[in-house]
């Protein structure tokens, strides 16, 4: 099976090393890196077929990486494996970066490998939880509002600024902003807030979608989920490692039995067994000759009288 060439670019250490552990069955990792400036020196010098990075990454985010590989190596794929809020916040970013494919790190190694299987091969991929979230469609529906598609997309980024969603959805500021005139007068609100909230009363989910945390540690449940899934994929080695050491150990015990089984002492020294004599066939020359060597003079005549 072919087994593409892989650079692997995540900034957390466990969940990297955990990740490294799963894809390692379909793709051959040939160099992993914490940053993207770290990643893009790698990719330049080992031209792999395929690359697997986040995109909150430092110096380098993943958008960049994203572009930088598909100007300079056009024939490599990238799959972005992050969570949903940056999903969320720079999706059609990375589509114009030509990101090839789209994946949760909280989804789950069915969900991976479909990705990988995928995106190696060229063919878009798109995690349905994404696909869910950046292609919305109202959940109960609002007389006489008729907003346009366009106007759908800028009215779920309102949590956002203008600037970024004029980069995310690639129009001008001047644009975006005539559409949130547009959206204000058909929701028939007075703020961009109520707008939001108006949203979200019809069904909407704002853009990016915001994580839940841990109220103790800060930490996200989609990071705790990865963090888990990592931890699992290591154990799992470990596990197949004891493994094939057990079956080793029975091997060299069966190989070291093996020559014991008829002695008590397998190091004591084997005396051939003892030979049986071989008889002896006489020759019948010898039989005739017997009787001429007992008597020295020559044999009685049978018509002679004394």
């Amino acid at each position: 099976m072919f087994r593409p060439r892989t650079v692997l670019c995540e900034r957390h250490e466990l969940i990297r090393f955990g990740l490294k552990r799963v894809v390692s069955e379909v793709v051959e990792i040939v160099g992993e890196a914490s940053d993207g400036m770290a990643a893009m020196d790698l990719i330049r010098r080992m031209k792999p077929d395929f690359v697997i990075t986040d995109v909150d990454l430092d110096i380098l985010n993943g958008v960049e990486i994203c572009r930088r590989v598909h100007d300079e190596m056009p024939t490599a794929n990238v799959l972005v494996l992050t969570d949903s809020y940056h999903a969320t916040k720079y999706h059609n970013q990375l589509v114009r970066a030509s990101a090839r494919g789209f994946c949760l790190k909280s989804s789950g190694p069915r969900t991976l490998f479909e990705a990988i299987e995928q995106v190696t091969r060229g063919l878009p991929f798109c995690d349905p939880k994404i696909t869910q979230l950046v292609k919305q469609s109202p959940a109960t529906s609002m007389p006489n509002s008729n907003l346009t598609d366009r106007e759908i997309e800028v009215l779920i980024r309102l949590d956002l600024r203008n600037k970024e969603i004029s980069e995310e959805l690639d129009m001008k500021l001047r644009t975006v902003e005539k559409h949130i005139e547009c959206i204000l007068a058909k929701l028939k609100v007075p703020t961009r807030t109520a707008a939001a909230l108006k949203a979200v009363q019809l069904g909407y989910v704002l853009l990016p979608k915001m994580p839940g945390r841990d109220p103790v540690t800060g930490v996200t449940h989609e990071q705790t989920v990865a963090e888990l899934q990592a931890e699992l994929a290591i154990a799992n080695e470990h596990l197949k490692a004891l493994l094939k050491q057990n079956e080793l150990l029975k091997e060299a015990l069966n190989e070291k039995l093996r020559p014991s089984a008829g002695s008590s002492n397998p190091n004591a020294p084997q005396t051939p067994p003892p030979q049986r004599p071989q008889p002896t066939m006489r020759k019948p020359e010898d039989e005739e000759d017997a009787p001429r060597a007992r008597s020295s003079g020559p044999p009685p005549d049978p018509f002679r009288s004394d």
